[in-house]
């Protein structure tokens, strides 16, 4: 199906196909609600940090947006808003831990205060989205990254290290004008013994 063809349908239409056709826990119809998401974000008129497609209970799609939080406190109630056939769930920026109240900018170049994990990273934040390079620092190889979203104070993103398929969620904040703390998750495969 299209998205012209998803358009044309009535809200009950949309209803059926969403709830009966479509096994969202196997991601069926995901570019439908991408493109609603998508277009919620163009014609909303805020800015929008961050688009997810969430799957709520029962197997619905849900169009989740992320906005300022004195913007978010004027939208409508979570899941009240329906967009194109999907409900909306608003979500403030503080809930991703991006603030816009920090020391200093974090853009330049960044490695950890003991010298202890071998990587660093530069950062960019008047690009949008920012940009963000890595790179392994005893043998320089570059890290891939991707999902970077932020601003000028906190940035998140992911990075692989192509090598070893290693892969990290980070958020870095700025601290103070020379320090920043980065709350790193990382993803390991762990086997059965």
């Amino acid at each position: 199906m299209t998205y012209t063809q998803w358009l044309a349908l009535s809200e009950d239409e949309r209803d059926r196909v969403h709830f009966n056709d479509w096994n969202v826990y196997q991601r069926q119809g995901y570019p439908i609600a991408l493109m609603a998401a998508a277009r919620l974000a163009d014609t909303c008129g805020l800015e929008v940090y961050d688009i997810q497609i969430g799957t709520y209970h029962g197997g619905e799609y849900l169009l989740h947006m992320t906005v300022k939080d004195a913007e978010c406190s004027s939208l409508p109630p979570l899941l009240e808003q329906r967009f194109e056939g999907f409900r909306v769930a608003w979500f403030p920026l503080s809930q991703m831990h991006v603030t816009t109240d920090a020391q200093a900018p974090l853009d330049g170049t960044w490695r950890e205060i003991n010298d202890d994990t071998d990587a660093e990273f530069t950062f960019d934040t008047s690009t949008t989205p920012p940009t963000v390079l890595g790179k392994c620092i005893s043998d320089g190889e570059p890290l891939m990254v991707s999902r970077v979203m932020g601003n000028e104070n906190t940035l998140l993103f992911r990075t692989t290290v192509p090598s070893s398929g290693y892969t990290s969620d980070h958020v870095f904040t700025s601290v103070a004008p020379n320090l920043c703390r980065n709350s790193l998750t990382m993803t390991l495969e762990w086997k059965r013994i």
